[in-house]
């Protein structure tokens, strides 16, 4: 889905309810990871995906029309994200364990625990992004708050891990 359909849609959220369908089916998958690559929870992401299609269904009534619109809905899953782990910090629950569903096949699951145990928060968040959603590293960095340049250093030190914990020659 565009840019310009997935603004569309969220411009129309308030007047129309199957905008609101559409927006959450071709945009759940992403956000989900998203929120996965921060909580590192399979259950719990689960739970922050549905609070921030509330926010986003709330928040509709401000939202103007930008050119990059999954930036603004990152901004919303990154805030939920956040106030979770802080949640969970005062009361001691949260644990750096990743936890994924259990029918995921095990080559996926193999490779997603890598990639959550040998990088860094903001390595596992920039991948993800450049890698996953092709954002680049200028939007990348607006939206995580850093540099561009750390940005690029994130990706080609996670890239880096990743290769040498699997084996594949520089």
């Amino acid at each position: 889905m565009s840019n310009k359909e997935i603004d569309k849609l969220l411009l129309m959220l308030l007047d129309d309810d199957s905008s609101f369908e559409k927006l959450y089916e071709q945009t759940r998958v992403i956000v989900f990871a998203y929120i996965m690559s921060l909580v590192k929870n399979y259950d719990d992401s689960k739970d922050i995906l549905q609070e921030t299609y509330i926010k986003i269904y709330k928040a509709s009534s401000s939202y103007q029309s930008m050119s990059k619109p999954l930036a603004w809905i990152y901004t919303i899953a990154r805030n939920e994200c956040y106030l979770y782990l802080r949640r969970q910090t005062y009361t001691e629950e949260y644990q750096d364990n990743v936890v994924l569903p259990m029918y995921m096949d095990k080559d996926t699951q193999l490779i997603l625990e890598n990639l959550f145990e040998i990088l860094n928060e903001k390595e596992r968040q920039v991948i993800i992004m450049h890698s996953l959603w092709g954002f680049k590293h200028h939007e990348i960095a607006k939206l995580l708050e850093i540099s561009i340049s750390t940005s690029l250093s994130c990706y080609h030190r996670g890239m880096k891990k990743m290769k040498k914990e699997m084996g594949i020659n520089l």
